[in-house]
């Protein structure tokens, strides 16, 4: 769980500067502020940095943030990733955490899956091939993946005494195969045969992706606090001096 808490003025310096603001009205903006503040960080800021530096996010990384909200007694809201996927997608704090911190890549569902179908060793990963299909976003297609996963069904083992894998050598449904091809010095994987030329779906590596810190969740839910959360303190007081009410 990322969680981010405003920085900067402490209310005591801000409710000095407005010296007609009542003591007992200060929680009650304040609360509201940071509240609003992380509003706008999670609506506004955070997916528009998120465009900025991934490639064509989907609506399932735009949307992946939610914040807890401040109140009068816990003067701190919180900005955060959801750590739960809906369906059968990964939960978003797992593919946005290295992207924010850095670091290996944790395992796909789809690797688990080759893993236990015994194509895959526990220190491999699959990368992409040239001959996968890729949506409008630059990923593989959903589609295309169930069916290599279903072709893999026949093939359970798991990793035999000798260190060879089950699927090994295997010939699969809808023209794949697993392994290393004949001929040349082409990497261990998943391929397709197409006429007489055969392409790599998934090439297995050992070597982890990593990942550089890109994304700056903290630096720009910390610039959002800075700049508006002063203008909206200041809104909420007006908006509660409007109503009305005994403050003294």
């Amino acid at each position: 769980m990322l969680t981010i808490r405003r920085s900067g003025p402490t209310l005591a310096e801000i409710a000095a500067d407005m010296r007609s603001v009542p003591v007992r009205m200060v929680p009650y903006a304040a609360a509201t502020a940071l509240t609003r503040c992380a509003q706008y960080a999670q609506r506004t800021e955070l997916p528009a940095e998120m465009r900025r530096v991934f490639s064509s996010p989907v609506a399932y990384t735009l949307n992946s943030l939610r914040i807890e909200p401040a109140t009068k007694d816990a003067l701190s809201a919180r900005v955060m990733v959801k750590d739960t996927g809906t369906g059968s997608g990964v939960a978003q704090e797992k593919f946005l955490q290295p992207e924010v911190e850095g670091g290996v890549r944790g395992h796909k569902r789809m690797e688990n899956a080759m893993r236990y179908s015994g194509v895959l060793r526990g220190d491999q990963y699959a990368m992409p091939g040239a001959g996968l299909s890729l949506d409008a976003n630059g990923n593989v297609k959903g589609a295309e993946v169930r069916t290599i996963l279903n072709s893999l069904k026949g093939i359970r083992g798991g990793v035999g005494a000798k260190g060879q894998r089950a699927g090994r050598g295997s010939k699969l449904a809808n023209d794949l195969f697993v392994g290393k091809p004949n001929g040349g010095n082409r990497p261990d994987g998943i391929w397709r045969r197409e006429g007489k030329r055969i392409r790599a779906l998934f090439v297995f590596t050992s070597d982890a992706p990593n990942y550089s810190s890109r994304f700056d969740f903290s630096g720009v839910v910390q610039r959002v606090a800075l700049e508006r959360f002063r203008p909206e303190f200041e809104k909420a007081v007006a908006a509660m001096q409007s109503r009305g009410g005994s403050w003294a």
